[in-house]
Formats: structure tokens, sequence, C-alpha cells
């Protein structure tokens, strides 16, 4: 497993941040490698919902299906999937600043055992790319997406 953590600040309150990233319909919206996500039960956002999740990675496409594991409004989000070629756990944190909201991102994903064996480079390479899509989330809430 490799793991690693990201922040990003967003100038919204936090209760506008959660909402809108507790509900993966929206990851398409500022996750650049996702390209659908369709509920596999109810799609309100709820600990135990499932969902499917169509990616775009540098191997070609892929299909996970992903679940809501922990979902503690407005403080806390995991996600996992449980199927499909890259698994991962992403645990998101929300805290309020004087300026908005900070997203604190604890990530364990599972890489290949060529790229394992990269340790910290394989972790410092996907976080490169998770902080773009941090970059977007923060310009879409900014302007006033929810």
């Amino acid at each position: 497993m490799t793991r690693f953590e990201t922040t990003v600040a967003i100038a919204r309150p936090r209760d506008a941040v959660f909402a809108y990233v507790a509900d993966p319909r929206h990851f398409p919206d500022w996750n650049s490698a996702v390209e659908s996500v369709m509920p596999l039960n109810d799609a309100t956002p709820a600990a135990g919902r499932r969902y499917a999740m169509q990616r775009k990675l540098p191997t070609g496409p892929a299909m996970n299906e992903l679940e809501i594991v922990t979902l503690r409004s407005p403080q806390e989000l995991a996600i996992c999937t449980t199927s499909g070629p890259t698994p991962f756990v992403y645990r998101y944190e929300f805290a309020t600043t004087h300026d908005g909201t900070l997203v604190r991102l604890y990530a364990d994903v599972r890489v290949s055992s060529g790229a394992s064996l990269l340790g910290p480079l394989a972790a410092h390479a996907i976080k490169r790319g998770v902080n773009p899509n941090f970059a977007t989330l923060r310009n879409i809430l900014e302007r006033g997406g929810s």
C-alpha cells in the first residue's frame, strides 16, 4: 500500500464544501481521471452507498466500484473501492478555518508490485496527480459551484 496525504484550502463554508465532495456524482467535475460515477443503489450520499466509477488512467480505462465507508457531516468522508483494478481508501477531513475550509486527504493506494518497490516515489507521483484535482475542486467551489 502506498500512503500519502495532501490538503487544499477552499474559501467556502465547511458545510458547502463537504456536501459537494461527499457526493461521488460530482467526482467527474473535479477529478481528471474520473469519467463517470453512477449510483448502484440509492443515489443519496450515505455510509454504505455504492457507485460504479469509470476512470481513464494512463494504463487505459478502469472500472471500479466504490463505497462510502464513513459519512459524518460536515467533518469526515471515507470512500474505498470494493472491486476493480485500482484499490484505494481515501479519507477526507474537513476543518473550518478563518478563510473557509481546509480539506485534508489521507490516501492509501495499492499500486502494481513494480511501482510499490518505488515506495515514496510512487506516493509522490500519485499525489502529484491529486493536487491538480484539488486545485480544480477549489476553483469550482470558489466560483460558487455546488
